[in-house]
C-alpha cells in the first residue's frame, strides 16, 4: 500500500512534474521577513518568550491571509526552485559572502556588524563619547545568520540571501512564457546596467579623472548601479528593491492580489528603508487603481495590516534619531544629470515607452518609472548619492523586467521591427561592461581577510568614506520606548590591525 502511495511522487520528481503552489512560496518569503522583524525585538532585549508570543498569531495571519482564494492557483515546478537556489548562490558567493571570493570594501563594516551581533549577547552597545550607544541600521539581513554564532554566521548569511533572491525568482518564472523567455528574461534582469563604459570614455576624454575597476564612479558620484553591482555591494538593499518590485508586477499581471505587494513593503523595510522609499511612488500608483476598479477584499486588507503591525516596531526603531543623517536637494551641473539620464535611463526605456501594444496600466507603470528616475538624482538623503543608488531598486528592477518583456514581445511578431531590436541588444551588450568588471575584481582578487575587530575597531580604517558614527549608530537614551538593557560593551579590546591580511581595495580614479 506504501509502495503504491509513494509511486506516484517518484514519478513526479523523475518527470519534473513535482510542483508548489505559488502562493506559498510567498507565504515563506513573507514568513523569512517577518521573522527579521521579530528579531529586531529579540535583538532589543524582549525575552524570547514574549517575541514568540507576538510571532506565533502573527504568522498564522500571514499564512491565513495571504493564501490565493480562486481556484486555479498556479503552481511552478520544484525543479525551478532547486535552479534559481544554485543561481543565487553563485551570485552571492560570486560577491563575496562564504569568503570564497572578494568582497568589495562596504563589507569591510558589514562583516564587523556580523560578528559582532553573532559573539555579543542581545542587546549589546558600544563605548561613543563616553556613552552607550547601540546599532540604530538596518538590520534584517544580519539578525538570523547571527543566531548561528561566529562560526556559521557566514554560511547563514549566505544561505538566508540565497534562499529569499531563489523565492523571489521562483515567483517570477511566472511572468514569462517557455523556456527560452525565461531564460531570456533572467540573463536581461542580472545583466541589466547603464552604459558606463561610454560615460567612463566620455569623462576619460575630457581630461577627468575615471576608475576603471569601477565603472560606475564615472559620473561624478550619481549612480544607477547595475544588478550585479547591487547583488555584490549591497545585497540587503537589493532583496528589498527586488522584492517590492516582483510583487508590485505579479499585482500588475493579475498574477497576486494587491495585499502581496502592501505587505511586502513595511517587512522588508527592516532590510532597507532607502529601497522602501523607492515603492512609494508605485504604492500609491497601485493604491489609486485598486480603489479606483474596487478590486480588494477583506483577507488581503488583512494581511497588509498584520504585515504593518508587524513591522511598526522596526520602522519605529530605524526612525530613533535618524535626522542627524540629513537630507536636502542635492545639486549638479546640467550636464552631470543629462549624461546620467542619456546613459543610464534613456537607452531602456524609450522603446518600452512608446510601444502601442502596452495597455493603460504598463503605461502608467513605465511614466512612472520614468519620473522616478529622472528626480531621485536631486534628493540626498545622509551621504552622497545613497538615496539615489537605493531608492531606485525597485524602479531599476521593473525597468529592466519591462525591457526584457518588451523584446520578447516584440522578437514574436512576424513583422519584426529589426532596427528596433537590435538597438535593444546592443544596449544590453554595452551595458555588459560593468557586471563584467565586477565579476573580474571578484575573480582575480582573492578572498577578502576575515574581521578581528568589532565596528567601533573598523570604522576609521576602513577603505572607503568614513561616515559619520549616526549612521550607523544611536545613543539608547534617544530611542523613544524603555531603553535597552546594555548586557556588554563591545569593541573593549579590539586589536591595532583589523584584519588578517591586507584588504585589497577599488582602484582609485586615474
Amino acid at each position: 500500500m506504501t509502495a503504491i502511495a509513494v509511486a506516484p511522487i517518484r514519478l513526479a520528481v523523475r518527470t519534473g512534474a513535482l510542483t508548489v503552489r505559488a502562493d506559498w512560496l510567498a507565504i515563506a518569503l513573507f514568513v523569512l521577513f517577518a521573522a527579521d522583524n521579530f528579531l529586531l525585538l529579540r535583538f532589543l532585549g524582549l525575552p524570547a518568550f514574549y517575541v514568540a508570543l507576538l510571532a506565533a498569531p502573527a504568522i498564522y495571519g500571514i499564512s491565513r491571509f495571504a493564501r490565493l482564494q480562486n481556484l486555479e492557483v498556479p503552481r511552478i515546478p520544484v525543479a525551478v526552485f532547486g535552479i534559481a537556489l544554485l543561481v543565487s548562490l553563485t551570485l552571492f558567493i560570486l560577491g563575496g559572502e562564504g569568503r570564497l571570493f572578494y568582497a568589495n570594501p562596504d563589507w569591510q563594516i558589514r562583516d564587523a556588524i556580523l560578528n559582532d551581533m553573532s559573539s555579543m549577547p542581545w542587546p549589546y552597545g558600544y563605548a561613543l563619547n563616553d556613552q552607550a550607544a547601540i546599532l540604530r541600521a538596518p538590520l534584517g539581513m544580519y539578525l538570523l545568520p547571527a543566531l548561528a554564532g561566529s562560526g556559521l554566521n557566514e554560511t547563514a548569511l549566505l544561505l538566508s540571501n540565497s534562499v529569499r533572491l531563489a523565492l523571489l525568482l521562483t515567483l517570477a518564472w511566472q511572468l514569462f512564457d517557455g523556456r527560452a523567455a525565461r531564460i531570456f528574461a533572467l540573463f536581461i534582469f542580472f545583466a541589466f546596467s547603464g552604459w558606463d563604459i561610454v560615460g567612463s570614455l566620455v569623462f576619460n576624454a575630457s581630461g577627468l579623472p575615471v576608475s576603471w575597476d569601477h565603472l560606475e564612479t564615472w559620473n561624478l558620484g550619481f549612480q544607477y548601479s547595475s544588478h550585479i553591482t547591487q547583488a555584490f555591494w549591497v545585497p540587503q538593499h537589493a532583496l528589498a528593491g527586488w522584492a517590492s518590485a516582483l510583487m508590485f508586477i505579479l499585482w500588475r499581471k493579475g498574477l497576486a492580489p494587491i495585499g502581496w505587494f502592501a505587505a511586502t513593503v513595511p517587512l522588508v523595510a527592516i532590510w532597507s528603508p532607502l529601497a522602501i522609499m523607492g515603492a512609494v511612488p508605485f504604492i500609491l500608483l497601485a493604491g489609486i487603481i485598486t480603489l479606483v476598479r474596487r478590486s480588494y477584499n477583506w483577507r488581503y486588507v488583512m494581511l497588509a495590516v498584520v504585515a504593518l503591525a508587524i513591522a511598526l516596531p522596526a520602522l519605529i526603531y530605524m526612525q530613533v534619531d535618524a535626522a542627524s543623517l540629513g537630507s536636502e536637494i542635492r545639486d549638479a551641473p546640467s550636464v552631470v544629470h543629462i549624461l546620467l539620464f542619456a546613459f543610464e535611463v534613456a537607452p531602456f526605456i524609450i522603446l518600452p515607452l512608446f510601444d502601442r501594444n502596452n495597455n493603460s496600466l504598463e503605461r502608467m507603470t513605465l511614466w512612472t518609472i520614468l519620473l522616478c528616475l529622472i528626480l531621485m538624482p536631486f534628493w540626498k538623503i545622509g551621504l552622497n548619492s545613497d538615496f539615489q543608488m537605493r531608492a531606485s531598486i525597485m524602479p531599476l528592477a521593473l525597468l529592466a523586467l519591462a525591457f526584457a518583456e518588451w523584446i520578447i514581445r516584440v522578437a514574436g511578431k512576424k513583422r519584426r521591427p529589426k532596427a528596433a531590436i537590435g538597438f535593444a541588444i546592443g544596449a544590453i551588450a554595452i551595458g555588459l561592461a560593468t557586471p563584467a568588471f565586477e565579476i573580474h575584481r571578484s575573480l582575480v582578487n582573492g578572498p577578502s581577510p576575515k574581521p578581528l575587530c568589532s565596528l567601533l575597531g573598523v570604522w576609521n580604517k576602513q577603505s572607503g568614506m568614513i561616515a559619520p558614527y549616526a549612521t550607523y549608530l544611536a545613543d539608547v537614551d534617544s530611542f523613544p520606548f524603555r531603553t535597552p538593557e546594555i548586557r556588554a560593551i563591545a569593541g573593549r579590546h579590539d586589536p591595532a590591525i583589523c584584519w588578517d591580511r591586507e584588504w585589497k581595495t577599488i582602484g582609485a580614479p586615474r
